[in-house]
């Protein structure tokens, strides 16, 4: 009878393999951990990173995931900085590399977040700075006497006193504040704003300190800073513009040359472009615009000046990514796109830096910390779902169809548990257009639970 019970046992594992499997409930990819951003260290010898670590399913309040700050070396050992119940929105390293700077609310009951330095040797994180309106991005200056930071305006005494009283009402498109840039000198504790000509968000200071580039848009709504910021250059003293890139439609991320002389931008060919894809090169005292890699049948999405001359940029061709070294005294021609690895997100390094911190994920996991050297593969630095190695992972592949009109389109494809006779139903995630893509990586989220639906016999493109 016990071998009939164990023969039974075996062919149930045989006719329904799922059940033989630990697959990935539901609420293990809403608790997955991921990497949302990297800063290399300026000697190049650790990368810090922010962890974004979902709140714990029934048990805590409703609220947006924690973030926490940790570094890693280059061999894989990671430390943690500021872990818990906390969510760091910015962070940076000191021009020395010896502390790193971050903004949290640190006291639920503050009104704003703060400005705080961690040693990176240890020991607890100091404040630096509370503003009048909670801090946005922090830029340290490469001379180390200062930060520029982005933030409004106290809120006006009278709409503050309203609010206390029950009025409390949005008016649509009129109660966004301005963001402004503002200097903290280290030293003094005192702050200085720039009264420049709109609403600021991303900043890159020139590496003698004398300058900064800025992102401005003419108002603080959702559309402008998508489709009308330009880059200004500002006297760093003075707060006066001294120039406009001229960069139209939708701006990604932009650097001064290591130099000071030009500055590099991943931009738009015009104000019709759906998505910000080109690296274009510039004067930093105004001028033509020239785009670096104009043949490129991909977008652009992220770049390092590694010297005055050359650019390091990830692009993202059909379902993959890909590096590769744009000379900026040349018209850069690819090779074939990539058709294997992992899916790199973002990058940072720093001039002279002959490798470069990412953030990638892939078809097996989450974003991660990677390492990228120079005509090597990716080096994953981090594991941040330890619980991934016990579960098991159902094959994604790449496939391609060709549509009504003949043109060949891709699409990711992961394979149910089980294969059911007649076939499978299926589940398709669509995602908005025309600037959205998918890669060939991570799949799952809460609201795509893709592993899940694959377990559960569906089909799943």
């Amino acid at each position: 009878m016990r071998r009939i019970a164990v023969f039974l046992l075996v062919h149930l594992f045989l006719v329904f393999p799922a059940l033989a499997q630990d697959y990935l409930t539901l609420e293990e990819i809403v608790g997955l951990n991921r990497v949302v951003s990297v800063a290399m260290s300026p000697s190049g010898d650790r990368i810090a990173y922010l962890r974004q670590v979902p709140r714990e399913l029934y048990v805590d309040a409703d609220g947006p995931a924690y973030v926490e700050l940790h570094t890693v070396d280059l061999e894989g050992n990671s430390t943690a900085y500021v872990t818990g119940n906390i969510e760091i929105t910015a962070y940076a390293w000191s021009p020395g590399g010896d502390a790193i700077y971050f903004v949290a609310r640190r006291d639920a009951e503050a009104e704003f977040n703060s400005l705080y330095r961690i040693p990176l040797a240890g020991g607890e994180a100091e404040v630096l700075f509370t503003h009048v309106s909670d801090l946005i991005g922090i830029y340290p200056a490469p001379n180390g006497k200062s930060i520029a930071f982005t933030a409004a305006d106290a809120p006006p005494e009278k709409v503050t006193e309203l609010v206390e009283k029950g009025f409390k009402a949005v008016v649509f498109e009129e109660s966004v504040p301005e963001t402004h840039v503002w200097l903290l000198d280290l030293e003094t504790r005192e702050t200085e704003r720039h009264d420049l000509p709109g609403s600021a968000y991303v900043l890159d200071w020139s590496s003698d300190s004398g300058r900064y580039a800025v992102g401005l848009a003419p108002s603080p709504l959702v559309d402008a800073s998508f489709t009308s910021q330009d880059v200004h250059v500002v006297d760093a003293s003075s707060g006066e513009v001294l120039n406009q890139i001229g960069s139209v439609g939708k701006l990604g991320h932009f650097e001064f040359s290591p130099d000071g002389e030009r500055i590099a931008y991943v931009g738009s060919v015009d104000e019709h472009d759906p998505q910000n894809g080109r690296l274009y090169l510039a004067s930093a005292s105004g001028g033509e615009r020239r785009d670096l890699v104009p043949n490129y049948m991909g977008h652009i999405n992220d770049f390092a000046w590694i010297d005055d001359v050359s650019i390091r940029w990830v692009g993202g061709r059909g379902v993959y990514t890909e590096v590769q070294v744009a000379d900026t005294g040349a018209t850069t021609e690819v090779d074939q796109p990539e058709e294997e690895g992992v899916v790199i997100l973002s990058m940072h390094a720093n001039a002279g830096q002959r490798a470069f911190a990412a953030v990638a994920d892939s078809p097996e996991h989450p974003p991660e910390v990677f390492l990228v050297r120079d005509g090597e593969a990716p080096a994953r630095l981090t594991d941040s779902n330890p619980v991934l190695a016990d579960r098991q992972m159902l094959r994604q592949e790449v496939i391609t169809y060709e549509a009504r009109d003949g043109l060949e389109l891709q699409a990711i494809l992961i394979h149910p548990a089980t294969k059911q006779r007649g076939g499978n139903p299926a589940v398709f995630l669509i995602h908005g257009g025309p600037e959205a893509h998918v890669s060939n990586g991570w799949m799952s989220s809460y609201s795509r639970p893709a592993h899940v639906l694959a377990a559960e016999g569906y089909v799943v493109a």
